[in-house]
């Protein structure tokens, strides 16, 4: 079978483009280019328009549209630093003109645009849309969803906890006079009535220390955070999320059903056993889907093991494992030097662009 790189290194008649793609640029294009070309006008139809205007005095600023293209270049040839992003950008005379850039602007200059596209570009906006005109019309049957650790070089900043002073409570049987305390509804069953934004605003999103187990059953630590993704059953992102790693999995399942909901008609929702609370489940049924979630072995429980239906329809499942795996492999740089949420969110959210783009491109190919 043939790679995306393969199948549109000789494929212009899929840029629609009328006369000679080549001329366009100083040297000839490589298969990588053109991929890279071809993927960026899949994305670029759901930017919004980034334009910076000229005040009238001063040097005449740089427009902000190179410098996203230029962040999905970072993503998609594995550049890990901005210093040789742009070592990259003054070798290579395609890739500069593919970005936009007439002269490469330096270190500063594009450590304040990706700032500031950080904080107004919602990427992961973006790749709600970029799916619901993917999916336009069509069915996704199974959406799969799991995390994966993203390890961050920044300081954690521990909160002192406040000592409480503990009411002590008289000893027996409460008097009948005395009105009895209504049950708090948990975190979860918050989550129930609350949009998703504004849950999802409520989770820790600051760099912390994790663990979880991994495909092996061995117990994984590292600093930093936890990307959460909805694939569907070809490997499509749909929504993502990014919280700080201490964030537990089963946190951002409700949420997440509920902006997937909003992009794309599927009927069963694939966990694995993070996710296996009776809250999730019944909010699932509720919305007339069906959960398949691998039962979570409690002590002392009796768990009750999937049916032979649904354990043939969880083999699907590893189709998000897949894709963790192709971003963290492929697309996601292999150490992140920024700090804070916003930026580390929106290098993820690219590389979660990129993906889109390159499954959509398998698509139509």
């Amino acid at each position: 079978m043939k790679t995306i790189t393969e199948i549109l290194g000789g494929a212009q008649v899929l840029l629609n483009i009328s006369f000679d793609l080549q001329k366009c640029f100083e040297e000839k294009l490589n298969d990588m280019q053109k991929t890279f070309l071809h993927m960026l006008r899949c994305i670029e139809k759901f930017v919004p328009v980034l334009y910076r205007p000229y005040v009238g005095t001063g040097r005449i600023p740089y427009q902000y549209l190179p410098f996203l293209r230029s962040q999905f270049a970072k993503n998609f040839f594995q550049i890990e630093t901005t210093t040789k992003l742009i070592e990259r950008l003054k070798a290579d005379p395609n890739l500069r003109l593919i970005c936009g850039f007439e002269k490469v602007p330096g270190k500063s200059s594009f450590s304040r645009a990706f700032e500031y596209l950080s904080a107004i570009v919602k990427l992961d906006d973006i790749v709600g849309e970029f799916a619901k005109e993917e999916f336009k019309g069509k069915v996704v049957y199974h959406n799969n969803r799991d995390s994966t650790a993203i390890n961050a070089r920044e300081k954690v900043i521990r909160k002192k906890k406040e000592k409480s002073k503990k009411q002590l409570k008289k000893r027996g049987r409460r008097p009948k006079t005395e009105v009895k305390c209504e049950k708090q509804p948990t975190e979860m069953e918050k989550q129930l009535t609350a949009s998703p934004e504004k849950s999802l605003d409520a989770l820790g999103k600051k760099c912390a220390y994790g663990c979880k187990k991994n495909s092996q059953g061995n117990v994984l630590f590292w600093k930093g955070y936890k990307l959460h993704l909805d694939i569907s059953d070809c490997g499509f992102p749909i929504t993502t999320c990014v919280t700080g790693a201490n964030v537990h999995d089963s946190m951002l399942a409700i949420p997440m059903e509920k902006m997937t909901e909003q992009r794309v008609t599927f009927f069963y929702s694939l966990m694995d056993s993070a996710y296996d609370a009776k809250t999730i489940k019944d909010f699932i049924v509720s919305r007339e889907r069906i959960p398949i979630i691998d039962p979570n072995k409690r002590k002392n429980q009796n768990y009750i093991p999937l049916d032979p239906a649904k354990k043939e329809r969880y083999k699907i499942r590893s189709t998000v494992e897949r894709a963790n795996s192709h971003l963290k492999d492929n697309l996601i740089p292999k150490a992140i030097y920024v700090k804070g949420h916003s930026k580390v969110s929106f290098i993820l959210f690219s590389a979660v662009l990129c993906l889109s783009a390159l499954k959509h491109l398998q698509f139509i190919c």
